[in-house]
Formats: C-alpha cells, structure tokens, sequence
C-alpha cells in the first residue's frame, strides 16, 4: 500500500522503477491513498477488518461485507495452520549466511558439542525458528499443534519449542493443558503466540490489543541486561503482565511505545518467553542470545 509510486529509480543499482518491477511479477498494490489518513483513522478507532476490491460493487455492499467477518478475539487458528504430520528439521543457517556470521554462531552454539533433542510445537511456525534451533546444535522434531504432552514426553526431548502462530491464545485450551504437564518436566522456550500460551499455563490472561505490533524497529528493553533490543514483531494480542502470580513469574522484557509486556520467565522452573520474533531481527545478537539461552538451560542451567 503506498500513496504514490515514484517515476524515477534513482538508486544507483536498480534496474527499474517499483511500479514496473511489481508489474513484472504480478504483485497487486493498493496506491493513491492517503496512508496517513489510514493510520490516525486506525490509530483513533484501532484494528479493523476490512475489504479489498477491483470491481464496481457498491461501497455499501464492500462495508456490510467487511461488517459479516469474524473478528479475530475468539478466533483459535493455530490448529488450522499446523502441520498434519511430524517430521524432523535438519536444515540451518551456517553456511548460509556470511562467513563470519557463521563463525560467530558456531563457536557461541558450540560447534562440535552434544546434540539436543528439541520437539517444537507448530502452531504456525517460521523456518529460520527452525532453523537457529539447528545452528544452535539441536536436533529438531516438529509436532502438530493438537499433540499431547506424553506424546512429546514420549519422543524423550531435552527441551520444547512453542512457536509463533496466528489468532487468539485463549481458545486454545488444548496447548494451555499440555503446557502444564509440561511444566518442571523438561526445559520450555516460546515465541509469540507461544509466549502468550506459556503466560496463560503460568495462570495470567491476554487481552486483544487497540491496534497490534507488526514490522520492525519496535524498541524493547531486556530488563536483565538494561540493554534496549530493536525488534520485529507481529502479534495482536497481549500477555497482561498484572494478572501473572508475580512470586512465581518474573517480567524480562518491556515495549517501550506501549510498556506492554515483551518477555517472561519461571523464577524456579525452566521455563522462559518472548513476545517479539528474535529470528527476524535486524540483526543476529538478539536471536543468538535467546537460543543460546534455551540451549544453556537443556545443558542444566536455570
């Protein structure tokens, strides 16, 4: 969506212009709307459905049509996304990122030691989640969304993975109780949707955001370290960090637009999460800090 294409390439390595380019390759583009409008409008009113259309139908039968969508609060579409079927994941990132970002992430994943059995729950997981779990030494399973913890207790792991995925956390009881089995049994990492999930096992509550986080640069402050990490994020929904048992769960990372919660841990089980997507950051400190993390607490750290 952009307000005008420009006519000129003007960087010294294109080949053509933004709108050619798109055209070339078949990508439809919303253009000439007045985005700033759109986000005071969003920002006013907060996140809305809506409807994209390249017909002559009325714009009262576009907006009774947006009206008739569900909203996303009670949507649970972590089952719908998950794979069918496990299946391992073998492939990383080293080799194919910069030499010496390859080199920096095998002598911090400590190239050459014992191998982790990760199992990951997919509840609509990334790749390159998978993949840093494997540049980090692990051996990685990947199991639907709907498994049951002695299921994954039954694979023998050293740790499991919650991953990201769409739609709201409170539907989904089923990842909430298998948590919990979990729980004290064996060394638990979440990102995203699976943070939410871990703050609703820990005994805390989401709400729907006024309007969610998504793209980059949203400035967070891990509070261990008192360093800010600017990250990438994607997520509607939010862990109320007032209604978690406080002498049970400790708060590790705070967005600073909003103060919103970004980060937990268990102050006695292995148990920690981030709400943001360390695996899409701007650049590799952030993702290799928290998968060293998660690989330091299968190896019998806290």
């Amino acid at each position: 969506m952009v307000r005008e294409f420009s006519s000129l390439a003007s960087n010294w390595r294109s080949t053509e212009t933004a709108q050619k380019y798109l055209e070339r390759h078949g990508v439809p583009v919303i253009w000439d709307l007045d985005t700033r409008a759109l986000v005071r409008h969003l920002r006013q009113f907060g996140a809305l459905r809506g409807v994209v259309a390249t017909d002559d139908t009325a714009a009262e039968a576009l907006i009774a049509e947006a009206q008739a969508l569900p909203t996303m609060a009670g949507q649970e579409l972590a089952s719908r996304v998950s794979s069918p079927a496990r299946y391992d994941w073998k492939d990383g990132s080293i080799g194919i990122a910069s030499p010496i970002l390859s080199d920096a992430l095998a002598e911090e994943s400590g190239a050459g030691r014992k191998k982790h059995r990760v199992v990951a729950y997919d509840f609509g997981i990334k790749q390159n989640i998978l993949r840093l779990l494997v540049d980090h030494g692990c051996e990685v399973t990947v199991v639907p969304a709907q498994t049951s913890a002695e299921d994954v207790l039954g694979l023998k792991p050293d740790g499991v993975f919650l991953s990201n995925g769409p739609g709201d956390p409170e539907p989904i009881h089923y990842a909430v109780s298998n948590i919990r089995k979990l729980l004290g049994r064996v060394p638990i990492f979440g990102i995203c949707l699976g943070h939410q999930l871990c703050g609703l096992a820990l005994g805390g509550k989401t709400f729907k955001l006024k309007f969610g986080h998504h793209g980059a640069n949203h400035p967070v402050q891990n509070l261990l370290t008192r360093k800010v990490e600017i990250t990438s994020q994607n997520h509607g929904f939010c862990v109320d960090p007032d209604s978690l048992p406080s002498s049970e769960v400790e708060i590790t990372h705070v967005n600073l637009n909003d103060h919103t919660n970004e980060g937990m841990r268990h102050r006695t089980l292995p148990l920690f999460s981030v709400q943001y997507h360390p695996e899409a950051s701007p650049g590799p400190h952030d993702a290799r800090y928290l998968f060293g993390q998660f690989v330091e607490m299968m190896d019998g750290g806290k």
